[in-house]
């Protein structure tokens, strides 16, 4: 009977733990709108991007960072830096060779021009006022991203097969970076790793040449 308690005891105590970490936990919420046209001539992307960010932080956030993954297969990157220490030499392909993996052309929040400071593979965007918890704001970006060949290891590719062209596009796209409980902003260089993503909703139209079929996860629409 005795042991019969102290477990019924330590079962509550551990349900009564876990409702305490459910009722402080928290993330936040993106809704990413994306309109792109992929060129297979140049084998570049043009995108308009309309990102919805609601802050649900208990923070008041003054800006924000995102990820511009592309841009670490170039020369002068911390990932070509990294390369180089390791007793490597990278190639790069002709856009890589003048720093061209992600290129934002404009951006506005709320509609306003804001300024940005760009660090290789991470753009820290300043917000035109604070965005307080409960809040949400909208960032619009217009942009480029190349498509390339080097000797750098990444998803992000052109290649063919049996006779056809093929692009594998990941992470093509400004990505806001995680903002959460633990770490506060998640800003760390892309070194050819894995990914850190905030959940959320994606509504994505990619515009190709009629000869040309898209895979990937989701619903698609013609």
């Amino acid at each position: 009977m005795t042991n019969q308690i102290l477990t019924e005891i330590l079962i509550i105590l551990i349900i009564g733990k876990i409702k305490l970490q459910i009722k402080d936990y928290w993330q936040q919420d993106v809704y990413y709108q994306i309109d792109a046209f992929i060129d297979e001539k140049t084998d570049i992307i043009s995108a308009k991007q309309s990102l919805t960010y609601w802050n649900n932080s208990p923070d008041k956030l003054d800006f924000v960072y995102f990820h511009l993954y592309q841009n670490a297969f170039q020369p002068e990157s911390y990932l070509s830096e990294l390369q180089k220490q390791n007793g490597n030499t990278p190639a790069y392909g002709k856009y890589e060779a003048q720093k061209l993996g992600t290129k934002i052309e404009n951006i506005t929040v709320n509609g306003k021009k804001v300024k940005t400071v760009l660090d290789n593979t991470i753009l820290k965007v300043f917000l035109p006022s604070t965005l307080n918890s409960g809040e949400e704001i909208i960032f619009d970006i217009n942009f480029k991203t190349y498509f390339d060949i080097g000797s750098l290891r990444r998803r992000m590719k052109t290649y063919n097969s049996w006779g056809f062209k093929h692009y594998n596009g990941v992470h093509w796209y400004p990505r806001i970076c995680v903002y959460d409980a633990k770490f506060g902003w998640t800003t760390d260089q892309h070194l050819g790793k894995e990914f850190y993503g905030d959940f959320g909703a994606f509504d994505v139209q990619l515009n190709f040449s009629s000869d040309f079929c898209s895979r990937s996860n989701g619903l698609s629409f013609k």
